[in-house]
């Protein structure tokens, strides 16, 4: 994480933080389009480690609304595993909805937001969850995935 906190300074990225060993990074910058970030920060990747991945950026307040825009039982019950899945961009909901198809309303629910998708999955259940097999499916390629405690502890972490 130190190496990718320098290589985003020297590619002009401000105030450059990271959480644990997740990917996820807190910079400041020039209000711009998201999407444009996200792809300087994907070149940063490619050139300086050889990694062509996928990168969702998010300002402070897309962030809050992700969070606040979450359904009530997102997290609510400890049963249950809790999960943002993260876009990357041109994924839609739409699409990973259709990817994932019918799910078990009694063990698991998925309902979108804003270029996130909140997953939940019953534990005692999650082997026969349509949704816990969603790293076998070509569409995970398309997305990233937090828990419920990292996608809240990252709102904290923007200050």
């Amino acid at each position: 994480m130190a190496e990718l906190r320098t290589a985003l300074e020297k590619a002009g990225f401000k105030n450059v933080r990271t959480y644990i060993q997740s990917g996820n990074v807190f910079f400041d910058a020039v209000p711009q389009d998201p999407l444009i970030l996200a792809k300087k920060v994907e070149q940063v990747l490619e050139h300086d480690f050889k990694l062509p991945v996928g990168v969702a950026v998010f300002s402070r307040s897309m962030w809050q609304a992700v969070i606040a825009h979450a359904p009530k039982s997102w997290g609510a019950d400890s049963n249950w595993k809790h999960n943002l899945i993260i876009l990357l961009q041109p994924c839609t909901t739409a699409e990973v909805i259709e990817a994932v198809g019918a799910l078990k309303p009694d063990i698991e629910t998925m309902a979108p937001g804003e270029g996130v998708l909140y997953q939940s999955l019953l534990w005692e259940k999650f082997g026969r969850t349509t949704g816990g097999k969603l790293a076998s499916n070509s569409i995970y390629k398309r997305m990233t995935i937090r828990s419920y405690s990292t996608a809240t502890k990252l709102l904290d972490l923007f200050d």
